[in-house]
């Protein structure tokens, strides 16, 4: 089996040096000496590394306060219901397409239900997303250097501890999509080396099995085919290979169907989305790249030199499984379907839902960087050449090592700052866990609440505690009776008697005001201003919180 076919560069496809001439062998951990500690560092730390750096991040500040943003409180909401009750809110109501990471969520919180808890899962995912990261860019490229500083630079990006601290499931579905390109791989290589039938079809089960596993967990994710069928493409396996591809493809997106089809009939729960805009490109390159300009900038160069300084011929030309091959089109192409149909059609487009793009700009830029590290070895050890072929080795593999520490502890630190903010409430788009301490604070047996609007009621869901003594006399039908994440209000008729026998009333959500254009609101506000007076106002992030006395 060739390895032009398998991916597994050697001399005559690895990285060619100036002259045209094939590069050393990798230096570093995977070109160490066979046997003894040498080969146990070269086979594990390059995995390893990353994996325990994301580690450390995701512990790091993982309690965040106990404070909960909107999503994360559905998550734990939907984790706690009766399973007829979940089933009812999917299928009926809205988030079918959380319906399958609600149900694991549900045996999880067996566990515990607080916010750290119910967080452990994406960081569980994110520490493996990495990994797998590290061992495809070693897997691809042959090299250890490569896999070790891809899963660095996808460890050190803050947006990678952003999400392996929420409780959805977006680092979750990154895994499987790594997962999925890597059993593309698998399979493509199998059919290349003529492997038995048996073994075969078992990869591409495998591979429609994660390509449904996927979906179910945001369909969305279902984009990633795109960026596969380029893949399968550039590999010019035969129209043979690339009708078992599609078959395989086509059954695992078969299969979340049903999702579709319920999600079609919920999408206005999908109404919040707008059309992107340039500045969403903006997010998803920091997302993908580092949260500073410095890095981000200097990391997509890095991507850029894989792309374009790889070796001759290109490798878009080379009709082969390469790492360029599966990462240039997992970077831009999910993204970029999702972004564009969101122009013409329903806005799909958020970058969170396309999480698993940033494999992509990891791969290259690790493998970028380690182009990088052998040309200046190369330089470096050109003067040592009467010294043989060890000091070469050496020098290889000490430009390797220098580079790898100077470029992620540079990474580190001129990423802290985004680092430290990923950790705070501030930087969800709600901060359900203030508010709610300060009602729980200052609230007396008796008090009422409204929630301006039936959005805010959620606050209850996850900090119940802190409204004990207050009644949501407005609701007519709770989120768990109803299978609903807001309930339902009572008409303004039935409220506003009931209304004007609390002395004290608590608004969650908007201040009052008499132009909103919710009529019941617009009439329970009005009501407030004129037979109460505001004791007291606090703003947090995404809400405002208010006391009414009775005059």
């Amino acid at each position: 089996m060739s390895s032009a076919r398998t991916g597994q560069r050697d001399a005559a496809s690895a990285p060619s040096g100036p002259e045209g001439q094939a590069a050393p062998p990798p230096a570093g951990p995977a070109g160490a000496a066979s046997g003894g500690w040498s080969a146990t560092a070269a086979r594990y730390l390059p995995i390893a590394v990353p994996a325990v750096t994301m580690t450390v991040l995701g512990i790091w500040g993982l309690p965040r306060h106990n404070a909960m943003g909107n999503d994360e409180i559905v998550t734990q909401f939907a984790a706690r219901l009766p399973l007829g009750t979940l089933a009812r809110m999917v299928f009926l109501h809205t988030d079918i397409f959380h319906a399958l990471y609600y149900l694991f969520m549900h045996v999880w919180v067996v566990l515990g239900s607080s916010a750290t808890v119910i967080r452990v899962p994406s960081l569980i995912a994110a520490v493996a997303a990495v990994a797998l990261t590290a061992h495809v860019g070693r897997r691809l490229s042959g090299s250890g250097w490569t896999g070790l500083l891809a899963g660095m630079v996808m460890a050190l990006t803050p947006s990678t501890s952003f999400y392996a601290q929420t409780a959805r499931s977006y680092t979750i579905v990154t895994l499987v999509v790594l997962g999925s390109t890597l059993a593309l791989v698998r399979a493509l290589e199998a059919e290349a080396a003529g492997a038995g039938r048996r073994r075969i079809i078992r990869r591409w089960l495998l591979y429609a099995v994660l390509i449904a596993m996927g979906g179910y967990l945001n369909e969305i994710a279902l984009a990633v085919l795109v960026a596969h069928a380029v893949t399968a493409a550039l590999a010019r396996p035969g129209r043979r290979v690339l009708e078992h591809w599609a078959v395989a493809g086509a059954v695992g997106a078969a299969l979340v169907l049903p999702v579709v089809i319920i999600s079609f009939l919920q999408r206005s729960s999908a109404d919040w989305i707008t059309r992107p805009h340039l500045h969403d490109i903006g997010i998803l390159f920091h997302d993908c790249f580092g949260a500073t300009n410095p890095v981000s900038l200097f990391l997509l160069g890095c991507a850029l030199v894989a792309v374009f300084a790889a070796g001759r011929p290109a490798w878009w030309s080379r009709g082969e499984i390469s790492l360029q091959s599966v990462a240039v089109p997992l970077l831009v192409l999910p993204s970029g379907t999702v972004f564009a149909e969101s122009l013409v059609g329903k806005a799909l487009y958020v970058d969170r839902y396309v999480l698993f793009c940033e494999a992509g700009a990891a791969l290259l830029a690790g493998a970028g960087l380690d182009l990088i590290g052998r040309w200046l070895g190369r330089r470096w050890g050109r003067g040592r050449e009467q010294l043989g072929a060890g000091a070469d080795r050496r020098a290889l593999t000490a430009t390797s090592l220098a580079i790898a520490a100077v470029v992620c502890l540079g990474a580190l630190l001129l990423q802290l700052g985004p680092q430290h903010r990923a950790r705070t409430p501030l930087t969800r788009q709600f901060d359900y866990g203030d508010p709610a301490f300060y009602v729980g604070a200052h609230a007396r047996p008796g008090d009422g609440v409204l929630f301006f609007n039936d959005f805010y009621r959620k606050i209850r869901l996850g900090y119940p505690h802190a409204f004990r003594y207050t009644t949501d006399f407005a609701m007519a039908e709770s989120p768990v009776k109803s299978a609903t994440l807001n309930g339902f209000d009572k008409p303004f008729a039935a409220v506003r008697p009931i209304m004007l026998t609390y002395q004290r009333i608590w608004v969650i959500g908007r201040p009052p005001s008499t132009r909103v254009t919710n009529q019941s609101i617009r009439a329970e506000g009005e009501l407030l201003l004129s037979d109460y007076t505001l004791v007291a106002e606090r703003h947090y992030r995404g809400m405002v919180v208010t006391l009414w006395q009775r005059r």
